[in-house]
């Protein structure tokens, strides 16, 4: 399937330009698996939307025969056909999916950020699409950490948003984990400018948040 952003509110991404850097990001961000792990256990049997998707890392690390995952992603140049997953292009705020048709949805580190801009259509859009029952996860910088730290702005969720939303919040302890100290350079310094020290080990704070759907909001 495919859905023209039609002027939406679509987040530039370098990962669709320089997909090798994308790479070292994805496997370096915890790498201990902590993040994939906590959505492991809490997505449900049945097919899974993720919203965002990016290069499907995340979907495919997700799917399991009794639970396929929907990869989602804006960007032509981030789709990755080579992944075990079925992809649909589109944007968050209109999904082209029917009424009801994922027990589940997840979105990590994409489109779900108030400070950026109004969330409120891709979430209706995320409800719309799950069933009631089941459940929706956004994953974001829980903030406080030696990463976030680096920025000179503040690049963490706000977490109060999220809870007056009518979201629960887990925060997960992790660490950026680089293969080398190029890695680390090339991301670090991408991220935060020349200033920036590299390091192989940088500590991660990670906020998983959760809503049911229950078909009445």
């Amino acid at each position: 399937m495919d859905a023209n952003a039609g002027g939406l509110d679509v987040i530039p991404f370098y990962g669709a330009e320089d997909r090798e850097m994308f790479r070292i990001e994805r496997e370096a961000m915890d790498r201990s698996g902590r993040v994939i792990a906590t959505l492991d256990n809490r997505l449900p049997d049945g097919a899974i939307l993720d919203i965002g998707a990016g290069d499907g890392f995340t979907a495919e690390a997700l799917t399991t025969p009794s639970r396929p995952v929907v990869a989602l992603e804006p960007a032509a140049g981030m789709i990755d056909t080579d992944r075990p997953v079925r992809w649909v292009r589109g944007v968050a705020q209109r999904l082209p999916l029917r009424d009801d048709s994922f027990a589940a949805c997840y979105s990590t580190w994409a489109y779900f950020f108030p400070s950026y801009h109004d969330i409120s259509a891709g979430l209706s859009e995320a409800r719309r699409v799950v069933a009631t029952g089941g459940t929706i996860t956004v994953v974001d910088n829980a903030g406080d950490d030696a990463f976030t730290a680096m920025a000179d702005r503040d690049i963490a969720a706000d977490l109060d948003t999220w809870s007056d939303l009518g979201f629960d919040i887990e925060v997960i302890e992790t660490a950026f984990e680089f293969a080398s100290l190029a890695d680390a350079e090339r991301l670090l310094t991408f991220y935060f400018g020349e200033r920036t020290e590299p390091a192989l080990y940088v500590p991660y704070r990670v906020a998983v948040m959760t809503q049911r759907v229950t078909g009445s909001e």
